[in-house]
């Protein structure tokens, strides 16, 4: 499986390499050293170094999103229609980013006052389009749903909120916006773009074109993110993510003055962003763990917990936990073992196999698990711990 995501990796480094070298070079040599230090900038991101160590197929949709960008600047009708079928059957996030690319591709190329021009310039989203929507009303036919389905484990996510949880979810988003260090490269930005704006300059094309992809990928992702309980995740807005960092690449490598005061600001935005892979927030707070590389000393920890169940005969199906680990354990460890852990239930188990990276707990089991159960064992590394919890007696 991860395998299968290689390819698409690469092909996101390589995609970005071409964009920056076309907004960057402007009629200059990108040299090397500059080069490697923007690349590095852009590709620090906790979001996606996460997505490349899970099975993930937002690095699916974020190659054709890099690909069908490419495409554009390049006018490269064939591979234009290529990326956005891509980007269709990537994901249902893909449709939002195919119409971000769209709406880009009619900025740059437009002409809404020849009509033969402006059929010619869509014809690369209809093969796409057409297979997508053939797709759709095939599967509505066959199964009776598109997306998602009310037996579905995640139908909650999908549940409308009221006024409350409104504005509750526009704070979640704020904070997802400059969680994980992304808040260095929003400072960057600021600190580079607000002077240029207030000296009555009108921002280089770069800066328009890139500004115009990050409004538009939001205009288009948020809504959803908004309105729905729970759909709110870091790894929706990863579009978003690397338009910020391409447009913060290009303010402060890409504009002229300030070189040694842009060089440290990117010094400190790349810091910024590393440091976001060991924000650990509190039990009680929901951590996006699928969306930095802070979860990765879970994996040999729980091998050390499954190690001490099997010594100490522990019955699997006594001890509670929750997602993800109550998958059936070969899908797992690919060992044969068909067992899985129950979800946890506290008044039922007489063990709990707890982690600080499950989410589903809630606060008040939480309370319960830390004044009325023992810890029998107990593995950390780093911020990740594991935790076997039995019932007090």
């Amino acid at each position: 499986m991860h395998l299968i995501m290689l390819p698409f990796t690469l092909g996101i480094i390589w995609q970005t390499w071409l964009i920056l070298k076309q907004f960057l070079a402007a009629g200059r040599e990108l040299h090397h050293g500059t080069g490697t230090m923007v690349m590095i900038l852009v590709l620090s991101d906790p979001v996606f170094l996460a997505q490349t160590v899970v099975y993930s197929t937002d690095l699916v949709m974020l190659f054709f999103m890099l690909l069908a960008v490419n495409s554009v600047l390049n006018n490269r009708k064939w591979w234009l229609a290529v990326a956005v079928t891509g980007l269709l059957f990537s994901h249902m996030r893909g449709a939002m980013v195919a119409a971000t690319v769209g709406l880009f591709d009619l900025y740059r190329n437009g002409h809404l006052k020849q009509p033969l021009h402006t059929f010619k310039q869509i014809l690369p989203y209809l093969p796409g389009l057409l297979i997508f929507t053939a797709w759709m009303l095939f599967h509505y036919q066959t199964t009776g749903w598109i997306g998602y389905h009310p037996e579905s484990p995640w139908a909650g996510c999908y549940e409308l909120v009221d006024g409350a949880g409104f504005l509750k979810n526009c704070a979640i988003v704020l904070w997802r916006l400059n969680d994980f260090g992304h808040v260095f490269l929003w400072i960057a930005v600021v600190i580079i773009l607000v002077p240029l704006i207030r000296a009555g300059s009108i921002p280089p094309e770069p800066v328009r074109s890139i500004l115009l992809l990050l409004l538009v990928s939001l205009v288009l992702i948020l809504p959803p993110m908004l309105i729905y309980k729970i759909l709110n995740g870091h790894r929706y807005l990863i579009p978003a993510y690397f338009f910020l960092s391409l447009l913060a690449a290009y303010l402060l490598f890409g504009t002229p003055g300030r070189t040694r005061f842009k060089k440290i600001l990117a010094c400190i935005a790349i810091a910024g962003l590393l440091s976001g892979n060991f924000w650990v927030y509190p039990d009680k707070i929901a951590k996006g763990w699928d969306a930095s590389l802070a979860h990765l000393p879970y994996h040999s920890l729980r091998h050390k917990m499954m190690r001490f169940i099997a010594q100490n005969h522990i019955p699997v199906e006594e001890t509670g936990s929750r997602t993800p680990n109550t998958s059936i354990i070969d899908h797992i460890e690919l060992n044969g073992d068909q067992r899985s852990f129950p979800p946890a239930d506290l008044n039922r188990d007489r063990y709990v196999f707890y982690s600080n990276i499950f989410n589903v707990f809630t606060d008040e089991e939480i309370d319960r698990l830390k004044r009325d159960w023992v810890v029998v064992k107990e593995y950390r590394c780093l911020q990740v711990r594991v935790t076997l919890y039995g019932r007090s007696r």
